[in-house]
This record gives C-alpha cells, sequence and structure tokens, in this order.
C-alpha cells in the first residue's frame, strides 16, 4: 500500500482529501518560510549536518527549519536509540524503577468519575475570536475535543496513563491521524514506531514548502510519506537542548550503584554462612603433570559455584536453589599421607550492615525528582496537606516537573483538536494565536498550586484593602475639609492582585451580565408591581 501522498493519483476522492490536508500541513510555514530565508546565519542543526558534505535542497532546508521552529528530537537520528530503547524497557521492570515511573505518571495523569483526565481549556481563546461566534465556536472546539478523546479510546480504560507512562521510558510517542474519506472529520488514531518516521519537507509550486514526515524510507516495501496535518510526533527531549532522552534514562546509574551495593551485601552474607576450606592434598612422588591432575580432580569434586540472578534475585549454588548445611568429605589415606583441612575466616571487612546502602537509595530518590517524603513507608509514604503553608520546596519543585511533562504530553489531544476545527473553520487554522490558544486543563489531585493561588490571593486582597484606608484631605464644595481614599481600587487591583487582562475582562463581562440580570429582575418586579394597580 502507498503512502497518502503516493496514493493521490489513484483514486479522485484521495486528491479532495489531500487539497485540504496539504493545507493544514502548510499552515504556518509562510512566516516560518519567510524567517528562514532571511536569516543569513548558520544554524545549530545546520551546523552538525551541513558539514557532512552535499545535501538536497529540501534536507537543508528542513535543517534551517528545525532552528526556527518546534525543537523536537528526532529518533531516527539517533542510530542508538533503538538499542537503548530495548535497554530502557527491560531496565523499567526492576520493582524500584516500576515504582518510581508509576508515581510520576499517577501524579500527571488523574482521571474523574467520567474517565477524563483533562478538559480543553479555551479560556484565553475568547479574546481571540469574534464575540459574536465566539459561543458557537467554543461549544465545536469542546466537541471536536471529546470526540478526539474517544478516537483515542482514553475514556475506555486507562491509555492514556499507559502513554504518558510510555513516554516517560521511551522518550517518544507518535501517531497516525486517520481521515474520513471526504477528509473533514478525524475517525481515530494509529500508533506508530517513532524511529521509523523522519521529518522532511515538499516544495510547492509556488516556491512554499510543506512538512511532510517520510517512514521507512530505506524499505521501499514499506516506505510511505505523510503529511504534518497526519502525524502526532511527541519527544520528551528537544532537539539541540543537553538533557536525557527520555526520563527513565536518568535513572540508570544511581540504580545501578544501589543494585551492585545490595548484591554486595546478599553475596558477602551467603558466602559468610558457611565455612570456607583450605585443603592440602599430599601428591608424592607424582609428576607435576599427574600432580594437577589429581588436584583438578579433587577441585572438580569440591568445587561449589554461587550464582546471583540479578533479574530474579534468585541464588543458586552449583545450578540448585538449595544450599546444602553440611558437607561430608572423604579422602584415601596412603602410606601415612593425609590431606589437611582447615577453615578460614572471613577477615575481610564486614558488609553485613546497611547503613550504605541508604546513601545510594537517597542519591536514586534525588534522580527521580520525587519528593523524598513519598518513599517514607514507616508513615505511609508521607503525609497529605491541602495547605501551601510550610510546603516542602522538594513538592513545589515536583510540581513545575509535572507540568512541564504535562506541556509536552498535550499535544496528543491539542494537535487533532486544532486540525478538526481548522477543517470547520479555515480562517481559525491560518490565525497564528489560535493554536497556542488552545491548552488542556489537567484534573489533579494535587491541590498544592490551587491553595498557593488562594492563599497569595488572599494576602494581596488584604494588602489591597489596608491601602484602601490610606486617606486625604480635600476641601468639599462649601470649603469643608473631608476625608476620601487616596487610591483609586482599580488602580490597586491592576498593579497588586495581579489579575490578567484576560481575567479581569472576564470579571467585567461577568458584571454586566450580572447588571443586566438585576436590570431585568428589577424591570419585571416594577411591571408585576404597575400590573397589580
Amino acid at each position: 500500500m502507498a503512502g497518502f501522498i503516493d496514493r493521490v493519483g489513484a483514486n479522485p476522492i484521495f486528491g479532495q482529501i489531500s487539497k485540504s490536508l496539504k493545507t493544514l500541513s502548510s499552515l504556518g510555514m509562510k512566516y516560518e518560510d519567510m524567517v528562514v530565508k532571511q536569516s543569513r546565519a548558520v544554524g545549530v542543526t545546520e551546523a552538525e549536518f551541513g558539514l557532512q558534505g552535499y545535501l538536497p535542497e529540501e534536507f537543508l532546508y528542513s535543517l534551517a527549519l528545525t532552528d526556527v521552529g518546534q525543537k523536537k528530537f528526532i529518533a531516527f537520528f539517533d542510530k542508538d536509540y533503538k538499542s537503548r530503547r530495548d535497554y530502557l524497557r527491560k531496565f523499567v521492570m526492576n520493582p524500584e524503577i516500576e515504582f518510581i515511573i508509576d508515581t510520576v505518571a499517577d501524579e500527571a495523569i488523574v482521571y474523574d468519575d467520567s474517565n477524563f483526565f483533562a478538559e480543553i481549556d479555551t479560556t484565553v481563546l475568547k479574546g481571540i475570536i469574534d464575540p459574536e461566534t465566539s459561543k458557537e465556536i467554543v461549544d465545536e472546539i469542546n466537541t471536536n475535543y471529546r470526540k478526539i478523546y474517544s478516537h483515542f479510546h482514553f475514556n475506555d480504560g486507562h491509555d492514556a496513563w499507559g502513554y504518558f507512562r510510555q513516554l516517560l521510558i521511551d522518550g517518544f510517542l507518535s501517531f497516525e491521524i486517520i481521515y474520513d474519506p471526504e477528509g473533514k472529520n478525524i475517525i481515530g488514531f494509529k500508533e506508530l514506531d517513532a524511529t521509523s518516521l523522519r521529518p522532511g519537507v515538499e516544495k510547492h509550486g509556488d516556491g512554499i514548502y510543506r512538512k511532510i514526515w517520510v517512514q521507512y524510507e530505506d524499505i521501499p516495501a514499506m516506505k510511505r510519506v505523510l503529511l504534518d496535518s497526519q502525524v502526532i510526533y511527541i519527544s520528551y527531549a528537544k532537539g539541540n537542548f543537553t538533557g536525557r532522552i527520555s526520563y527513565a534514562e536518568r535513572l540508570i546509574r544511581s540504580f545501578n550503584l544501589l543494585r551492585i551495593m545490595e548484591n554486595s551485601r546478599v553475596i558477602w552474607n551467603i558466602m559468610n554462612s558457611s565455612f570456607r576450606l583450605k585443603m592440602v592434598v599430599p601428591i608424592g612422588t607424582k609428576s607435576p603433570q599427574k600432580a594437577k591432575e589429581s588436584l583438578a580432580e579433587m577441585m572438580a569434586i569440591y568445587k561449589e559455584d554461587v550464582s546471583l540472578n540479578y533479574d530474579s534475585g534468585e541464588v543458586t549454588v552449583n545450578g540448585k536453589p538449595a544450599m546444602q548445611f553440611y558437607k561430608n568429605y572423604l579422602f584415601p589415606s596412603k602410606n601415612g599421607e593425609q590431606p589437611e583441612i582447615e577453615t578460614i575466616g572471613g577477615d575481610g571487612y564486614d558488609l553485613s550492615d546497611t547503613d550504605a546502602l541508604k546513601y545510594f537509595e537517597d542519591k536514586l530518590i534525588l534522580d527521580s525528582k520525587i519528593p523524598q517524603s513519598r518513599f517514607d513507608r514507616s508513615s505511609d509514604g508521607g503525609s497529605f496537606s491541602i495547605s501551601s503553608d510550610g510546603m516542602a520546596r522538594d513538592e513545589i519543585r515536583f510540581n513545575k516537573f509535572i507540568v512541564r511533562l504535562r506541556s509536552i504530553f498535550q499535544e496528543i489531544l491539542i494537535k487533532p483538536t486544532f486540525i478538526q476545527t481548522g477543517l470547520q473553520h479555515p480562517e481559525l487554522a491560518e490565525d497564528e494565536l489560535f493554536k497556542s490558544a488552545l491548552s488542556l486543563q489537567y484534573r489533579t489531585d494535587n491541590l498544592f498550586e490551587e491553595m498557593k493561588e488562594m492563599d497569595v490571593m488572599e494576602k494581596k486582597s488584604s494588602f489591597i484593602q489596608s491601602m484602601m484606608s490610606i486617606n486625604e484631605n480635600i476641601p468639599d464644595s462649601t470649603g469643608m475639609m473631608q476625608q476620601v481614599p487616596y487610591f483609586e481600587p482599580k488602580f490597586l487591583i491592576e498593579k497588586y492582585l495581579g489579575l490578567s487582562k484576560i481575567d479581569m475582562e472576564r470579571n467585567e463581562m461577568y458584571k454586566e451580565e450580572s447588571k443586566i440580570k438585576n436590570d431585568a429582575a428589577m424591570k419585571a418586579a416594577a411591571d408585576q408591581q404597575a400590573g397589580g394597580f
């Protein structure tokens, strides 16, 4: 089966689909195209790849576009990524790492009773679109969002939690956006292998470039060319930024050190749970070769092979899981010559203590970014408080980390919602501010941010009230001095309360609505009273 663009000539229906989707794939390109063409310097990505010799014009353009556009890390260009991903997927099967990954995923993805972990936030949108049609468009956006949510089957289980967890482990998520035959509605999604996708550009006849994704370009039978409006691509890391490919990768070093320390103590205790024997075997007048053979035979008989499986934690002795608690040794005696056997004490460092393990466990917790109190099993994982007073800085940093992760993950729903709305309202899709006005409002059970905002607002309002109590003496019309507030309330609110322009506009809108309702109620009451007379 050919790629989407490749199939355009096979059926006129695909031509219609391609036209609408190509338009969406070119959105924003006009501005970025102008930025690239007006640039005179060599970007970071251009310099990295441009030194490798001649490259096609389209590829050079895509490199320049990377330096001025969204900087996603592309798995395709990391040739070692597949092997690293396989290691990471096996690595997170360790219980300690699994607990950490699940904790972060549980904090970021919180379901309500309707199995929704987030809602589309259109608050900023009201300041962009036409007020006369805003309610209708906002209703359409909410409807589109819920349909997209349903097409992902997020309301059928905990797939959203699973995909977020996968992003933490693999560092990448990619999906194909599937449309109906007319190309007007999104009908589903297909998960893709991020390593198979290479971003690129395709030049229009008018010289404008279009974003595309090439899949399995080295395998002719599987090669596909997809428009950017057909692909969701999410990366934990950012191109040209120093950082880990995935969250799980940052835990490798500290966990491996902790495991080495644990294993050393397990092996030490096993080795010191039984006597170690020193055997002196007489060889008489045997030749050196015969003596070696005798010693090798004795070693084969009395050798013990103790092995510790790092994955399962199972200890085996000579391939058997059971350990012998006593042993019988039989030696022949000839001409008065007898072997000597004596025990050897463990004179090395005592590894029976576990104090050193605490240090390496703390290192793992520090690398996880999860507050240490949540690992305290003696106090049921730490206390839960709905007050921001005395909130630990670890909790504040962890909350900011979760917010950053959510901002990366939200594209899984924001992009298709934007595309679906753009298909219905092309004029909005061409608005540069439209997509930036869409965001997700995540469900949360960590009330710290909300409590913090309420506490700050309470303190600000108290301060404003105290400032409003400052008076000045001003003469009235009769010449008498009277005290009036020195500060205008609106000035204090704008300066100290910290409300955004949009929040203040919404407040004025609600005040106007309330005034209209009150006026209508007063008029109805007056009419009723007049009718009674």
